[in-house]
């Protein structure tokens, strides 16, 4: 008994140790998480506060252009000036029926 107590220790501390490591880096990724939410639950309140004070804060329109008038978001899009890297070479489109 006393030889297979000396075989299984090393094994048990061994286990433990890595047991505990394993928790230990469960514990941190959930108080992390937890306090990500937490942060996120200060700044939407915060938000909801000041969209309060001024309107046009809380609905979302951050960096939005309003003097375009009913443009679909693909012609927006293809509107915009392209900027050629190496102006010598030439630009070809190709039209996608």
């Amino acid at each position: 008994m006393k030889n297979n107590f000396r075989f299984i220790l090393p094994r048990l501390i061994g286990a433990t140790v890595i047991v505990g490591l394993a928790s230990l880096i469960m514990v941190t990724l959930f108080k992390l998480m937890l306090g990500i939410l937490l942060i996120g639950g200060v700044v939407a309140i915060f938000r909801r506060i000041a969209g309060k004070n001024h309107p046009g804060f809380s609905n979302g329109h951050f960096g939005e252009n309003h003097n375009i008038v009913s443009v679909s978001n693909h012609q927006q899009w293809a509107d915009r000036v392209t900027v050629n890297a190496n102006p010598a070479q030439k630009v070809t489109i190709v039209p996608i029926n």
